[in-house]
C-alpha cells in the first residue's frame, strides 16, 4: 500500500513541474481522457505522473484524469487529477490544486488517504481515514454553522440552493472553477456546505476531497459509491451536518 508520504510527495513533484505553464494560456485541439480540453499544463503535470509510475517497482491500479486507468499490481486504486482548475491554471488565476486520493478498494467507502495541493499558494491538505484532516500541519475542522451559510455550487437545473428552499434569510454562494479545491476549502471551515446535484463530476475531481471533509469531521453524500472509470456521473454533497441534510436527496448515500 502507498504511504500517505508518498502521495505528498508526488503531488510537490507534479505542482513543481507545473509551475512553468502557469499562466501560459495554452490548448490543443484534443482532449483528455476524461473528455476535458487538454492544455499544456496538463501534459507537463502528467509527464511527472509518467515519471514518478516509472520509478516505482509496484503500485496499484491509477485512475487519471489526463490518461485513463493504468493496470497495476498493488491492492486498491489511486485517483488522480494531476490538475484540477487547469482552466484557471492555464489563465492564471489562483484557483487550483494537484488532488490524489487511495482508496483500498473500487467503493468510495474504502478511501484510505488523500491529498490536495493548492499550486498557486502551496497549501497542503491531507488526511489519513480516521485521523483527522490536516492544513499545512495543523488539524482542521468543518466550521460550525453560524450567521450567513457559504455555499460552494455550480448552477444546476431544478435549483434547490435557494434561500427559501435552504430556510435562510440570506445565503452566500460561489463556484470557482476546482471542485477539488472547493471540497478542501469546505474541510478547512472556510466554506459551509459544498452542493453538486447534477451528476456531472468525476471521481478523479473528488475523492480526495470528500476523504478531506470527512476526516474533517464533515458529512458527505454521493450518488454512486462505485468507482467505475471517468465518466461524468457523480453528485455530491459535503460539508456541515445543518446543510448538508437539507440538500441531499433521497437517493444519495453517505460514504
Amino acid at each position: 500500500m502507498l504511504s500517505l508520504d508518498e502521495l505528498i510527495t508526488l503531488a510537490l513533484r507534479i505542482k513543481d513541474r507545473s509551475l512553468d505553464y502557469i499562466g501560459v494560456d495554452k490548448e490543443y485541439d484534443y482532449e483528455s481522457a476524461g473528455g476535458d480540453t487538454s492544455r499544456a499544463i496538463d501534459e507537463a503535470a502528467e509527464e511527472e505522473l509518467r515519471r514518478w509510475l516509472s520509478e516505482k517497482k509496484k503500485f496499484p491500479d491509477i485512475l487519471s484524469e489526463e490518461t485513463g486507468l493504468i493496470k497495476g499490481e498493488e491492492r486498491g486504486i489511486l485517483l488522480i487529477d494531476p490538475i484540477d482548475g487547469s482552466a484557471n491554471a492555464d489563465r492564471g488565476l489562483p484557483f487550483s490544486c494537484v488532488s490524489i486520493a487511495y482508496c483500498k478498494s473500487y467503493s468510495l467507502r474504502d478511501l484510505e488517504l488523500a491529498v490536495i495541493l493548492d499550486i498557486f499558494s502551496g497549501d497542503l491538505y491531507y488526511a489519513t481515514r480516521g485521523q483527522g484532516c490536516f492544513l499545512n500541519g495543523k488539524r482542521v475542522r468543518v466550521r460550525r454553522l453560524r450567521g450567513t451559510p457559504l455555499i460552494y455550487a455550480p448552477c444546476q437545473e431544478g435549483d434547490m440552493l435557494s434561500k427559501d428552499v435552504l430556510g435562510f434569510k440570506h445565503i452566500a454562494r460561489r463556484d470557482f472553477g476546482s471542485i477539488a479545491l472547493g471540497l478542501a476549502y469546505t474541510a478547512s471551515g472556510k466554506i459551509d456546505v459544498l452542493a453538486d446535484l447534477r451528476g456531472s463530476l468525476r471521481v478523479v475531481d473528488v475523492a480526495a476531497g470528500l476523504l478531506l471533509v470527512k476526516e474533517a469531521d464533515g458529512y458527505v453524500y454521493v450518488n454512486k459509491l462505485e468507482i467505475s472509470g471517468l465518466s461524468r456521473e457523480l453528485s455530491v454533497v459535503a460539508g456541515s451536518k445543518e446543510l448538508v441534510d437539507k440538500v441531499a436527496v433521497k437517493s444519495m448515500v453517505p460514504i
